[in-house]
């Protein structure tokens, strides 16, 4: 928004979690043009009456299939009775689920409907292979596709924020340039995260569905899907991050003999086989030394850190209580036992 109104001295501010509520207000109240913000904040402000929309033109609701999935449902109704019923809503969504449409039926009155397609498909620039492999040795194989397209930029996808900085770790202390990206991460890291891949000088990034939406970089060359997205649209949207606006792109899925079912749905979604991609296998074990090296040096690495945090929780819970001294001072005073 802020690039396209940049010639129109539009003002422009992003409300989301994990900024200063007090920020927002200061900005709001010297007046804006444009808020773009997440549902819970946006309901935060016109709740508590620091955000007027008595005046709203327009309503818009991006990646609203998304939205709904996340557990925004009941803050998007809650944020409706405070729109003022002669405003646009504009309501976009890559799919239309039956979430999408009953959200469509209470919020949108007589809609004009706009339909690129009505089928939901992967692009025919985008290639897409998969490797079987045994689940023990996932990592190797990871490696070894990674020393495959070295040079080139990619992304790769877990499952979990664990196996997101587990991976992120591992490829690491083996000489990657790796940055990850997930949702337990604070904007801040999330926006740096992301601006070291999209400047170059990161080439690898390694992220949760979080990022399978709303990254537009088109120099992807690569997708990896390391863990089996659990529903076909998942999968759709992450290798979307690559073959991006006419250029062609790369997509490998790793398929352990737990993910068998998961991958058979996708291929019955997509409608096609699909090629494997051509492994070494006798490579693939010469690196399993190094790689198990790694595993351990990064497992040590965040049973550490995690072992901090935990003993950063305990002396703060131990502080609010004013220590043991005056905890035991106030509970004796009041006749019980600590």
């Amino acid at each position: 928004v802020k690039e396209l109104s940049k010639y129109m001295e539009c003002k422009t501010h992003v409300c989301v979690g994990g900024n200063s509520v007090r920020n927002d207000i200061d900005i709001i109240k010297n007046g804006i043009h444009v808020v773009v913000g997440t549902p819970g904040r946006i309901f935060h402000m016109l709740r508590d009456h620091y955000l007027d929309i008595t005046s709203l033109k327009l309503l818009v609701l991006d990646e609203a299939d998304q939205i709904l999935d996340r557990g925004f449902k009941e803050q998007l109704y809650d944020i409706f009775h405070y729109v003022p019923s002669d405003s646009q809503i504009g309501l976009f969504s890559a799919t239309m689920t039956s979430k999408v449409n009953k959200l469509q039926r209470a919020s949108l009155h007589d809609p004009v409907k706009v339909e690129v397609s009505d089928k939901y498909q992967t692009v025919t620039t985008l290639v897409q292979q998969y490797v079987f492999i045994p689940a023990k040795y996932k990592d190797c194989y990871l490696v070894y596709l990674m020393n495959e397209f070295a040079g080139q930029t990619a992304i790769i996808f877990a499952s979990t924020h664990k196996h997101v900085k587990m991976t992120t770790l591992i490829l690491r202390m083996l000489g990657f340039s790796v940055t990850c990206l997930h949702g337990g991460m604070t904007q801040t890291h999330r926006l740096g995260a992301s601006n070291k891949f999209k400047a170059g000088s990161k080439s690898i990034l390694i992220a949760t569905d979080v990022a399978s939406r709303g990254l537009d970089i088109p120099s992807v060359d690569l997708v990896i899907n390391f863990d089996v997205p659990d529903r076909a649209k998942d999968y759709i949207h992450r290798v979307g991050r690559t073959a991006r606006a006419g250029r062609s792109g790369r997509a490998i899925t790793c398929v352990t003999q737990y993910d068998v079912e998961k991958y058979q749905r996708i291929e019955s979604h997509l409608n096609e086989k699909l090629k494997a991609y051509p492994t070494d296998r006798e490579t693939v074990m010469i690196l399993l030394e190094r790689v198990c090296d790694a595993q351990r040096q990064a497992a040590r690495q965040i049973r550490e850190e995690d072992e901090m945090k935990n003993n950063g929780r305990g002396r703060k819970r131990k502080g609010d209580y004013g220590g043991n001294k005056g905890g035991k001072r106030r509970h004796q005073k009041h006749g019980r036992r600590r």
